[in-house]
Order: structure tokens, then C-alpha cells, then sequence
């Protein structure tokens, strides 16, 4: 079956249809020898010989959705120019993965990876308001002015910034907060709670979607979501869905992948797919 490139590179690994169009454009996909630049370039998979820098695009066995805890040292990027380690340390090596969004280097909790642009476009984009919840320890204890404050939105360095919802978890002489939002614009829980006058001390996301990291150490992953609910939660249904043991790894990938601690869920396979370090 025949379908547009972007599709079939998005499926294969590219963070976006946007980023594959960007491969066409820069002359580095190829259809059957014949370089493929024009957007509305189709292909079939199956039959034809779809290259990018000269690596074939298979057809997937299938999507990976990966859940990851992260902790504070580890750069959200599969590749870090500075040599510092990445949250691809932490996952196992398969084809096409990549980080969706972003956490800063100091900030804990979860972060999803995938190997399906499309997902990662359609859970990522601000359009779509998929919630993210964080937690955040600040200076000193926000009052109830403070709060309403961020729910009703604060200018930041040019930036309109508004939380859907906000709470004060645990409060001594400073605080927990829980902070939830949609737009994921860059430090923004940070920049918020400092432009009330509540700088932040430590960060941690609780949950992205309907996904959460429960059950997982800092530094261990599993897969998000069982295929039968993944729709049905991802279009913004309520409640929260845990990381949960799935298939085991092919032995290839097995033997190269890094060791979760017990109790820590399998992860599913992969997909062959763009090639690493390209997109």
C-alpha cells in the first residue's frame, strides 16, 4: 500500500513529519536510487527500496512506547555534544528511539520514548493539552494569592505562562507543590514559580498523559501503555495507567541491554528503523 514518505518516516523513527520532511528537502531520502525531495512523494514499504544517508527504512514490527524514570544527571537527547550521559544510557539499544519533550539535566521523573514520530507529535504538540504533572520543592510556602496567581497566568520575559491546575502538597518552612500544565514551554515550572517569588529547588514529573512512573526506580524503564488502551488514554480519558510487565526482548537485544533492578517491568521490541544519531 502506498503512502506518503512522511508517514512512513514518522512511523519508522523520525520525531515528526515535520523532520521528515526536513530529510527529503536536505536530499537524504532516496525511493528505488531516485532522490525524493517533493512532500507529496509516495511509497510502499513493502515493495519499495526507501533509503536515508544511503541506510534502508524496513517496515516496523511494530511501535515501542517506553516509560522511563529519570534521575538528575542524565541530558534528555539521544546524543550530547558536551559527552555528557544521555537517557539513552538507560534504556536498551533499540532502533530509532528517541526521547519525547524534554526534562533539564537537573530534573527527575518521566520522560517517554518511542520509536513512533506520529505518537510523539500527537502527545507532545500543545494543541492536543496532554497534561503533565510536576513536583516541585520551592522556597518558603506559596499563599493562596500566590496560587491564584499562576492559575490565572503570569507574564514571564515576554511569555504568557498559566498552570491548569496548582496545590500545595507538603508545606514546612518550604514547600511541595503539584503543578500541572499542557504547553511544555522551556523551564517553564521553574520560570513560573520563580516569577511569584517561589524559586524552584528540586523538580520532578509525576506523569505524563496517563501515564506515571510508579513502580519504577530512578534509572529503570518499562513500557507505558498495554497496545489495547494506549488510544483510548491518549485522547485524554481520566485516570492514571502504570507502567506493566510486557514481552520479553529478542535475544539480540537482550544480551546488549542494560540490566533493570528488580522488579523493574520488560520492555517490548522494536522496530528497525532511521538511522541512529541522524534525526
Amino acid at each position: 500500500m502506498q503512502e506518503r514518505l512522511q508517514k512512513i518516516l514518522a512511523r519508522a523513527g523520525s520525531p515528526s513529519r515535520r523532520g521528515a520532511e526536513l530529510l527529503m528537502v536536505e536530499g537524504r531520502v532516496t525511493v528505488n536510487g531516485e532522490v525524493a525531495r517533493e512532500p507529496g512523494t509516495k511509497a510502499d514499504i513493502e515493495s519499495d527500496d526507501v533509503r536515508v544517508d544511503g541506510v534502508r527504512v524496513k517496515a516496523p514490527k511494530g511501535p515501542v512506547y517506553l516509560v522511563l524514570n529519570k534521575p538528575r544527571g542524565y541530558v534528555t537527547t539521544r546524543r550530547d555534544p558536551e559527552g555528557r550521559p544521555t537517557v539513552m544510557d538507560l534504556v536498551p539499544p533499540v532502533a530509532g528511539l528517541f526521547p519525547v519533550g524534554r526534562l533539564d539535566v537537573t530534573t527527575e521523573g518521566l520522560i517517554l520514548l518511542t520509536n513512533d514520530g506520529a505518537f510523539a507529535e500527537r502527545v507532545s504538540h500543545p494543541r492536543y493539552e496532554v497534561p503533565r504533572v510536576y513536583h516541585a520543592k520551592v522556597h518558603r510556602v506559596p499563599d493562596t494569592e500566590t496560587l491564584d496567581r499562576l492559575r490565572r497566568g503570569v507574564r514571564v520575559e515576554g511569555d504568557y505562562m498559566a498552570v491548569d491546575r496548582v496545590r500545595v502538597i507538603e508545606a514546612e518552612n518550604n514547600a511541595w507543590v503539584e503543578v500541572a500544565l499542557h504547553e511544555g514551554k522551556q523551564h517553564e515550572v521553574k520560570r513560573l514559580l520563580e516569577a511569584v517569588g517561589h524559586p524552584v529547588s528540586k523538580l520532578r514529573r509525576v506523569s505524563f498523559g496517563p501515564v506515571t512512573a510508579k513502580g519504577l526506580e530512578p534509572g529503570s524503564s518499562g513500557p507505558s501503555l498495554p497496545r489495547r488502551s494506549r488510544a483510548a488514554a491518549w485522547r485524554g480519558q481520566p485516570g492514571r495507567v502504570r507502567a506493566t510487565p510486557g514481552p520479553a526482548l529478542p535475544a539480540a537485544v537482550e544480551a546488549a541491554a542494560p540490566r533493570p533492578r528488580a522488579g523493574t517491568p520488560a520492555v517490548v521490541p522494536a522496530a528497525v528503523s532511521l538511522p541512529r544519531g541522524r534525526q
